[in-house]
């Protein structure tokens, strides 16, 4: 879908909805910065207009609203005391349900419910928006009662039954480890077979990804023709949880799928784009997960630089060329965000992905057989029998990579702002742009900003580790024991160990007490919760709720406390 200039508008318009999502998550945030940066979006679509005629970036004004009023739909809500609740996530106390669509968190006990059931819930909603988790608040539990199963439930429980069955036959450890690659069922995944993977850079390949859709529909091609293939891929969709990547990767198949019926040429980019727009409508917040962020810009990464990587390496077996070149082109844009979410970035990935992916793509393709043959033991058997030779084959290359292999770097965030910049430069600078090269200049100003930090910043981890940042110092101070010191040394720049503390001093501009499981920050005159804990909280403290983060960040500037997690 292009206009008269051979521009992707669908990719524009996809850009305008990112944009959107942003600013109106900086309306929470700071609402002055975001009128600023929605005003010079608006400002610069006139301009286009007007000076470049273009006036297509009028109407992309008006799709830059759409986001705004989805958004404002989705979290503008209230529940009743009385409502119906399907279970996504259980915790020691309560868990994560969703009412009408919308996350809510849910106090109380749940009980053994099975997740993907639905419950008719008596309590009380308190709304308390989080764009970047996509929740509308807390539903207090007072009274349950367990309701029929319907598709979306009956899926969720015949996942349930294949792991436990599966289990029967192999184990509890490596039935987890099956159906976390084959399905997405990774409810009792081992910790420590996921910081393996992670260290060798699969760690994409043991939850369900764009990657497993392919595959899965390559076989149902195959198997069933084309058709038949796209209409039973939903079922695959729906039985993994259809988390971002899955769907996306169908959406992106089905138009492949449709483009010569419909005599139009297949444009990648405009079919990612395509499929980032439907995301976001559907769930507003898909544009903060991680999921969806990493599989946009893998994707994004193989489109643009595969082709060009496998002529590269073109004295390579046809095998390794292919397999080498769209990992290290899936890596472009996915590093930087793999350093901001999990602060290590594995070195081994290439190897990694050659060596265990092939039979990472046996496991998904016997994982999702053996369940159509649940209830024919002779054949459940037998694919159990080949899943846990698959399991054993796992675990010996991953023993041997992890022997020579050197381990995940540890990093800090600015390794990953200065990967961006330097992107941003290169690719401006091989367009001609030779003044480019000064755009690293803002990595510096970057630089000095974060190690000298002129306002508060408090980072929350949650392995139990708090970071203080203000005027040149900071300081690690841990809330619990055996924490890994040495990785957040090299996280946070810092040698500055604090183990046993009542009271953190902010140089006078507040203070930090310790209060059992969670703090109290005292700010501007004013008290605040820093909620950690996942009990019941009784408090009379305005709550900065970082209990269900893996990291939050909160910048204390002028008179007001900014969270970001």
């Amino acid at each position: 879908m292009y206009n008269k200039n051979k521009e992707n508008i669908l990719l524009h318009i996809f850009v305008a909805f990112i944009l959107s999502s942003i600013s109106y998550l900086l309306i929470y945030k700071n609402k002055w910065l975001a009128i600023i940066i929605v005003s010079c979006f608006f400002a610069y679509y006139i301009f286009m207009s007007i000076t470049e005629k273009r006036y297509f970036y009028l109407l992309l004004s008006l799709f830059f609203i759409i986001p705004i009023i989805n958004n404002s739909i989705y979290y503008n809500i209230k529940f009743e005391n009385k409502e119906v609740v399907r279970i996504l996530k259980t915790y020691g106390y309560g868990g994560l349900g969703e009412i009408e669509g919308r996350k809510v968190y849910l106090s109380g006990d749940i009980g053994d419910v099975s997740i993907g059931s639905k419950i008719e819930a008596t309590g009380e909603f308190i709304y308390d928006a989080n764009i970047e988790k996509g929740t509308v608040g807390d539903y207090n539990l007072k009274s349950m009662e367990t309701m029929p199963l319907d598709l979306k439930g009956r899926l969720f429980k015949v996942r349930e039954d294949i792991f436990n069955k599966i289990k029967e036959k192999i184990g509890g450890r490596r039935a987890a480890l099956v159906t976390s690659i084959a399905f997405g069922y990774d409810e009792f995944l081992d910790k420590e077979d996921e910081d393996v993977m992670k260290n060798l850079g699969v760690l994409h390949a043991i939850s369900v990804s764009g990657l497993h859709m392919a595959l899965v529909y390559s076989l149902l091609k195959k198997l069933l023709g084309e058709k038949t293939a796209i209409l039973v891929s939903i079922f695959y969709v729906l039985f993994t949880g259809a988390a971002a990547s899955t769907v996306r990767s169908y959406i992106m198949l089905l138009i492949l799928s449709l483009a010569p019926r419909l005599k139009r040429n297949y444009n990648p980019i405009a079919s990612l784009s395509l499929a980032g727009i439907i995301l976001i409508i559907y769930k507003p917040y898909s544009i903060f997960e991680i999921g969806f962020q990493l599989s946009f810009l893998a994707t994004l990464g193989i489109i643009i630089f595969n082709k060009d990587l496998n002529k590269k390496l073109y004295k390579l077996p046809k095998v390794l060329r292919e397999g080498t070149a769209i990992s290290l082109a899936a890596q472009v844009f996915t590093i930087p965000f793999m350093i901001l979410y999990f602060r290590e970035f594995s070195i081994g990935f290439l190897l990694g992905n050659l060596i265990l992916i092939p039979l990472i793509n046996l496991i998904v393709i016997l994982g999702n057989v053996i369940v159509l043959f649940y209830n024919l033991p002779i054949v459940f058997n037998y694919l159990s029998f080949l899943l846990y030779y698959s399991t054993l084959g796992i675990d010996y290359l991953s023993d041997k990579l992890l022997v020579f292999l050197p381990k995940s770097f540890y990093l800090n965030d600015l390794m990953a702002v200065a990967y961006i910049i330097l992107m941003i430069s290169a690719y401006f600078y091989n367009k001609g742009y030779k003044r480019a090269i000064y755009f690293n200049l803002i990595f510096l100003v970057y630089l000095v900003v974060n190690i000298y930090s002129p306002i508060p910043k408090i980072e929350y981890y949650k392995e139990g580790v708090v970071t203080i940042s203000y005027k040149g110092e900071k300081e690690i101070f841990l809330l619990k024991k055996g924490i890994n010191i040495e990785k957040y040394k090299k996280i946070s720049l810092s040698n500055n160990i604090n183990k046993d503390f009542n009271v953190i001093n902010l140089k006078g501009r507040g203070k930090i007490y310790r209060d059992k499981n969670n703090l109290i920050l005292n700010y501007n005159n004013k008290e605040y919760l820093i909620n950690l804990s996942k009990g019941k909280i009784a408090s009379n403290y305005d709550i900065i709720d970082c209990k269900y983060s893996s990291y939050s960040k909160i910048i204390l500037f002028n008179n007001d406390v900014l969270v970001f997690n």
